[in-house]
């Protein structure tokens, strides 16, 4: 398996939470993983493959083993499938002196003067008029081609510019260009308009929509010998990929591998799609109960279990080497890393810690160590909330990166190939 192409695909076809949960579903249907439907019973048996696509942006795929142990447990990985971004406003298309523009508000915490003078794009999905009421049909919608652009204003009308930072009011600077007004130009409802005509349907059947704008720049290599992977949304479509090629090349024995893919990371993850809520656990229950196991003896077996909470970590930047922390300096393509936090920003304890350094010794998989400097916020994982809501060992692992949260994010090549090793031998290990 080649998890630099992977990696690559997987950047371009994940222009949305949903796109991402697509392409990872489709993944796995042509490597045999047999979908299932939540809301329907289980059939399963020892050595078999199976996903099940929840909400859009969620996904849980698991191999049980080939001698399934139930009280042996699961090794789960979780990664989020959303990223950073703008996303489009209800009644989004309005004039202004001879310029069509798209209202748009931001999603999560980009570095958002990175999103200016890009070619911007949409995707998403669609929810439009059904025969059942409450339960409008769902299309998916890319549009495959630069759509939009946000527009820095010149130096000559911010000459401070390079030395006071950019100024950005989130309400009008963020609005982007969509088209020039002209004479046989319908104005009225124009997006809404675009929208239908690409999807192949009237616009008045469309009710609501979740549309992304993203980045159409195409992933790129960098450096002297492809040293790094400039792209947009690595952050966390590279846990993503990783989590998909670990699971489809595991082979368990004793113990159930898992990957569970979430939305809604980079605003919380207090919806019924990210990973605070209670559909983890009643997934677990389900697969439990499908090998004749009560809830308290699935609650009894999953103590031995264990989690990797998969997302990005910071690199080390040469330019800014007051920004890190003394001895623990993470350099992009040297290994993955294990991230840990004395205050559980990050997840771990040294016994979950050990167990995965032994674990990439013995299979000679190279890893780094990541800790904040003292005094710095820091970022979040969903580490936390999953070890919260499932009382297991849980450690939080990532790729470095440069620039994360930026329009257009930097990683070392190799870091790709240890993580997705370090994952699939976390699958595989014997119990």
């Amino acid at each position: 398996m080649n998890y630099i192409e992977n990696l690559l695909t997987f950047l371009e076809k994940s222009v949305s939470p949903f796109h991402a949960v697509n392409h990872a579903a489709g993944r796995l249907k042509a490597a045999g993983f047999v979908s299932l439907d939540f809301d329907r019973p289980w059939q399963l048996e020892a050595g078999g493959a199976y996903y099940c696509r929840t909400f859009s942006g969620e996904l849980f795929a698991f191999k049980t083993g080939t001698h399934f142990d139930p009280h042996q447990g699961v090794r789960m990985t979780a990664a989020h499938t959303d990223w950073p971004c703008l996303r489009i406003k209800p009644s989004a298309s309005y004039t202004k002196n001879g310029y069509l523009q798209a209202n748009a508000e931001i999603y999560g915490g980009p570095i958002l003067s990175t999103f200016f003078d890009r070619p911007l794009s949409i995707a998403g999905k669609l929810a439009v008029k059904s025969k059942t009421l409450l339960r409008p049909d769902i299309l998916y919608i890319n549009i495959e081609k630069p759509l939009l652009t946000v527009p820095n204003l010149a130096i000559h009308m911010s000459r401070g510019v390079n030395e006071d930072g950019m100024k950005i009011d989130k309400q009008t600077h963020l609005m982007p260009l969509l088209g020039i007004v002209e004479d046989n130009l319908n104005t009225d409802n124009y997006f809404l308009n675009f929208i239908a005509e690409n999807a192949g349907i009237p616009a008045e059947s469309i009710l609501d929509y979740e549309l992304c704008v993203y980045n159409t720049d195409q992933p790129s290599f960098v450096g002297i010998n492809d040293a790094f992977i400039s792209a947009p949304r690595l952050d966390d479509i590279t846990s993503v990929c990783a989590a998909v090629d670990g699971i489809m090349e595991s082979e368990p024995k004793e113990s159930m591998a898992m990957t569970v893919l979430f939305d809604n990371e980079e605003i919380g993850s207090r919806t019924k799609q990210g990973a605070d809520s209670a559909m983890l656990t009643l997934v677990l229950e389900k697969i439990w109960d499908a090998f004749g196991r009560s809830r308290i003896q699935c609650i009894e077996d999953l103590h031995h279990s264990m989690i990797l909470s998969a997302d990005v970590a910071h690199g080390y930047h040469p330019n800014y080497a007051s920004a890190y922390d003394t001895t623990n300096l993470p350099v992009l393509g040297k290994g993955f890393c294990i991230k840990t936090d004395s205050n559980q920003k990050y997840t771990w304890d040294c016994e979950a810690l050990g167990g995965l350094k032994q674990l990439c010794q013995a299979y000679d998989i190279p890893y780094q160590m990541c800790v904040k400097r003292t005094g710095q916020a820091g970022g979040s994982t969903i580490g936390p909330v999953l070890s919260s809501l499932l009382p297991v060992k849980t450690v939080d692992i990532g790729v470095p990166l440069l620039a994360m949260h930026s329009a257009r994010e930097l990683m070392g090549t190799k870091d790709q190939i240890y993580i997705t090793k370090a994952i699939t031998a976390f699958f595989s290990a014997p119990c």
